[in-house]
C-alpha cells in the first residue's frame, strides 16, 4: 500500500508479534488505530498468475475507519512531517520493520500505551494483515497486471 501521505490517528504500537500468512509465520509490527487516511492510496496484491492493482483517484483521500482497526505491518516506510498534529521539517525518513524498530518506539512508546497522532509523506506500508474499520476509496479503479 503507498500514499503520497498517511495520516495515523491514535495509533498504538502493540510490540512485534509473530502472525499466520499463506506463505506461513511472519514477524510484524503490530499497530492499533483509531482511523487511518491515505492520499493518492495504491494498493496491489499477488494473486496467483497476476498482481491485483486497486487504487484511488489522483489526489483523493481514501479513509479506514471504525471499531478494532488493527494492521499487522511487516515494513512501514516513509518521511515523518507531523507528529501530534504538529508539522515537522521533513528531514527524518523512517523505515520500521521487526528487525529494525527504535528504541524509543519499542521501549517507551510501546510499554506506556500512548495514542500517537502521526503524518508520514511518501508512505510505504507492506502489511501481513489487518482487521477492523471500513474502507472507503473515492474514485476507485482496479485492474490485474502480470506477476
Amino acid at each position: 500500500m503507498k500514499g503520497s501521505r498517511l495520516e495515523l490517528h491514535d495509533l498504538v504500537f502493540g510490540g512485534v508479534v509473530t502472525v499466520d500468512t499463506a506463505a506461513g509465520p511472519k514477524r510484524v509490527l503490530k499497530f492499533s488505530a483509531g482511523s487511518v487516511t491515505i492520499r493518492d492510496l495504491k494498493m496491489a496484491v499477488p494473486v496467483g498468475p497476476q498482481i491485483q492493482h486497486i487504487d484511488g483517484a489522483p489526489g483523493s483521500t481514501s479513509t479506514l475507519r471504525g471499531d478494532g482497526i488493527t494492521m499487522y505491518v511487516e515494513s512501514l516506510t516513509g518521511t515523518l512531517s507531523g507528529v501530534e498534529g504538529v508539522p515537522i521539517p521533513p528531514v527524518l525518513r523512517l523505515h520500521l520493520t521487526p528487525d529494525t524498530i527504535p528504541e524509543w518506539l519499542y521501549d517507551t512508546v510501546g510499554k506506556l500505551d500512548l495514542k500517537l497522532q502521526l503524518g508520514l509523506d511518501d508512505a510505504d506500508i507492506d502489511q501481513a494483515g489487518q482487521t477492523g474499520g471500513k474502507l472507503s476509496i473515492p474514485g476507485i479503479h482496479g485492474y490485474g497486471t502480470p506477476r
